[in-house]
């Protein structure tokens, strides 16, 4: 750190003597060399935006500014910024233009700071950038000539300051900080008076936010001995959040190291004044909140930084029998107690350790107690910790204000967990000690993340090293209930390195409604009605592998009615698989065998295997959205489906079908199939007689067919319409267009009487049993056309009239006149 400061402050004086050397005069050529040297001499690229002089501003002196400084690194560090100022300014006096003996900084004022140190695996960090040829040192030596330093009033405004160290995996960041200091100069010490506030210090280690959303304020006398550089503290406050914190010490830069002598402690040492220390966003609910008992803390900071050489620390916070509670609240928590200490010895942050030998609350006579110790955390974390007590939610609820959150029963357990990290890493459960229960009765919860409370009237969890147990687990929501019991493994690879949680459960159920399910968790398009599009995809977690065996005697969904649920669902890697899962519905049965695939999009992909008997066809057509799409004609049918079906494609965020991105095949076979009352089939009386077509009966029959980017493919299939035979083939476009062909072989008794009394007058037309006729089907889907096709039976009466004889002819020609005219055309 030091480094970086007089790195910095070195290039400022180089700068900001060429500029001031002739202040009207030149200047943009003395800025141009100005940069040139800095650069040649500095394994950095220094830059900024402009450089300017005001009479005005700070007269009767002359304020000098550099704006948009940038010192970028090069080689690995080419895209980082070491350093970026808004703007820096510094006030000068006539005098020190023309003066032999040089100029005299005394105040700087900086606008805008960003500062990013990085050090890389590698171990090379982007601070060390000055040159270690002879030249490398001239700009300071230079600068030593010509300019002193002695300030007094330095002006620091919205800093922004970041360090990560990619071999400790440690990220700190002081955040919209700002800083006055105004002083006297009394030989070549300074006294300060000091006004700082960093907006938010953030402190990450190995991914894992330990400190943030803390305020750091500071007033303080300095003394600055700028030849010793040696910095004291006189009457001092550090503030944390709200608490104050007396400090006193001081620390020294007599090279590249640092010396630390500081020490800080509490001034009251009372909860209340501890308490002051939560964060801002918190405050809130620790107003109207009464407290007694003692409680502070204390530290010290002593040693050398240097390198990865820390200096050693003691930082001890405490609680003795205090209490907490709300004004007007029936309860209170007592004999709350804490002893907490933060440690290391002079050298590497490995050597810290943290120990809370006691932490204690109790609410009436629930005692929570909870301890903690931990060392190595840089290289092989060791863990110790315990928790006991029984929490009693119905009475916590008379003691903190739960707001929107409503929390009842009760939960009484232990737990204790003591290992290395390694043994973690390595999941070599024997070097890990680790055991606990947990009971719940009666436990309830609702907040506003949740439609309707979840409730557990009962359940028992034990923990190993290796498991969690649900002995046995009950729970409730909405109408929905659930049993389970089961076991999670590998859960410590999971809290501590984000691994996956593994699972194998049996979930037995009465009833599940998985319309109440699908919208349990508030989203923001969240909409409370009772109808398909309230229903949202849902995500599947990406780190979990659990199997569940599932046994469920009813269930509803999309309002159709489901019975015995009997299969497995795993789910892995974001993917829901369903295994051999059989359901009784729709007055048939079906079995899935298939998965449900997450995505970013929230659109889920679905690859299904579903093998479908005996649905009834109407109960199907008020229950499914696809066959409402594909098979309106069910609406008016009674009778059974089956089918078998592979198929792929993608829902909607509202688990709709997106029909383009269907595809698959399979296979459907009807029974008793009969169509009632079908507008389209009654358009086939032109050809076949009235009460053949009020309930129009179809043989069972099985076809085949392909899916392809949403159109279907029907392969021929034959069966009988009306018992008359027939051979069906025909496709359905994407956009619900039809385009089907009937090849009928019409009963000669069930042709209508128009046709009849045409053919009857051919020679021969006894002779035919059977007529070939074709229907064409095309159009919308919802309301098709029919067209009728005699081009077949053409050819067969053409046969018979050249089998008949002379006189059949002559007998019949006068007959046939117009009316063969106007059935076949020309």
């Amino acid at each position: 750190m030091k480094k970086v400061i007089l790195i910095t402050v070195s290039i400022i004086v180089v700068l900001l003597l060429t500029a001031v050397a002739l202040p009207f005069v030149f200047k943009g050529t003395l800025m141009n060399k100005a940069k040139t040297a800095i650069n040649e001499n500095v394994n950095a690229t220094v830059d900024f935006s402009a450089f300017k002089l005001s009479l005005f501003k700070s007269f009767p002196k002359i304020e000098a500014e550099i704006q948009g400084l940038s010192i970028i690194g090069k080689n690995e560090f080419a895209n980082d910024t070491l350093v970026y100022l808004g703007s820096i300014a510094t006030d000068l006096s006539f005098s020190d233009l023309f003066s032999s003996d040089g100029i005299t900084i005394n105040s700087i004022r900086v606008n805008d700071a960003n500062i990013n140190l990085l050090s890389l695996q590698n171990g090379s960090v982007n601070w060390d950038i000055m040159l270690t040829d002879n030249t490398a040192e001239e700009p300071e030596s230079e600068s030593s000539s010509d300019m002193e330093i002695s300030l007094q009033e330095i002006n620091i405004n919205n800093l922004d300051f970041n360090y990560k160290d990619e071999i400790s995996t440690t990220n700190i960041q002081l955040l919209s900080s700002n800083f006055d200091a105004s002083g006297d100069i009394d030989g070549t010490v300074t006294s300060f008076n000091i006004d700082g506030e960093i907006g938010e210090f953030i402190f990450e280690y190995d991914s894992t936010r330990y400190i943030s959303n803390t305020v750091l304020k500071a007033k303080s006398e300095l003394s600055v001995d700028y030849d010793k550089m040696i910095f004291t503290f006189g009457e001092s406050t550090l503030y944390l959040n709200e608490l104050p914190l007396a400090l006193s010490g001081s620390f020294e830069m007599p090279s590249d190291s640092m010396y630390f002598d500081l020490q800080f402690t509490q001034p009251q040492s009372d909860f209340a004044t501890l308490l002051a220390m939560v964060p801002a966003d918190y405050q809130t609910y620790l107003e109207d909140v009464q407290t007694t008992g003692a409680a502070g803390l204390e530290g010290n900071v002593t040693g050398w930084f240097y390198e990865e050489d820390y200096p050693g620390m003691d930082i001890h916070m405490y609680i003795n029998d205090a209490t907490f509670q709300y004004v007007g609240s029936p309860e209170k928590v007592e004999k709350i107690a804490l002893d907490g200490r933060i440690s290391k010895p002079q050298g590497d942050l490995d050597l810290l350790e943290i120990n809370v030998s006691e932490a204690h609350a109790q609410i009436r006579k629930n005692p929570l107690d909870m301890s903690l110790t931990l060392t190595h955390p840089m290289t092989d974390p060791i863990f110790d910790a315990a928790f006991s007590g029984k929490i009693d939610f119905n009475r916590l609820a008379d003691v903190i204000p739960m707001d929107s959150i409503d929390l009842q029963g009760i939960v009484d357990g232990q737990m204790s967990i003591k290992g290395k990290m390694s043994a973690v890493d390595a999941q070599d459960y024997s070097q890990i000690a680790s055991s606990g229960n947990f009971n719940f009765s009666n436990f309830k919860i609702k907040t506003p993340q949740i439609t309707r409370p979840v409730e557990v009237p009962s359940g028992a969890i034990t923990i190993n090293n290796s498991e969690i147990n649900l002995n046995s687990f009950s729970a409730k929501t909405g109408s929905s209930d659930f049993r389970l019991n089961g076991k999670l493994s590998d859960y410590l690879p999971y809290f501590f390195l984000d691994k996956t949680l593994k699972g194998n459960f049996n979930l037995q159920s009465n009833y599940l409604n998985l319309d109440e399910l699908a919208t349990l968790v508030v989203t923001e398009d969240s909409v409370e009605i009772n109808t398909t599009d309230s229903l949202t995809a849902f995500q599947v977690p990406g780190n979990i592998d659990m199997v569940f065996r599932s046994d469920v005697n009813r269930a509803t969904f999309n309002q159709m009615n489901i019975t015995n649920i009997v299969g497995i669902v795993e789910i892995k890697d974001r993917i829901m698989n369903m295994q051999q899962l059989s359901m009784n519905m729709l007055d048939g049965e079906m079995i899935i065998n298939g998965a449900y695939i997450s995505n970013d999009e929230n659109n889920p992909e679905f690859d299904f295997n579903l093998d479908i008997k005996s649905f009834d066809i109407p109960t199907a057509y008020q229950s499914i959205t696809t066959m409402r799409r594909y098979m309106p004609i069910a609406a008016r049918s009674q009778g059974n489906i089956s089918s078998q079906i592979n198929f792929k494609g993608q829902f909607d965020e509202h688990l709709k079908l997106i029909a383009s991105s269907l595809n698959g095949s399979g296979l459907l076979n009807t029974q008793n199939l009969q169509v009632i009352d079908s507008p389209t089939f009654s358009q086939f009386q032109n050809f076949l007689k009235e009460d053949k077509l009020k309930n129009v009966k179809v043989n069972d029959f099985t076809a085949h067919f392909s899916i392809e980017d949403g159109s279907i493919d029907m392969k021929p299939f034959d069966t009988k319409i009306a018992d008359q035979e027939v051979s069906v083939s025909g496709q359905l476009s994407i956009d619900q267009q039809l385009d089907m062909a009937m090849d009928f072989k019409l009963n000669k008794n069930d042709i209508s009487n128009d046709i009849t009394n045409t053919l009857g007058i051919i020679p021969g037309f006894n002779n035919i049993e059977l007529i070939n006729a074709s229907v064409i089907i095309s159009g919308d889907i919802k309301s098709p056309e029919v067209s009728l096709d005699l081009s077949e039976a053409r050819k067969q009466i053409q046969d018979e009239v050249k089998n008949a004889t002379q006189d059949e002819i002559k007998n019949s020609i006068n007959k046939l006149g117009n009316e063969l005219q106007k059935l076949f055309g020309n």
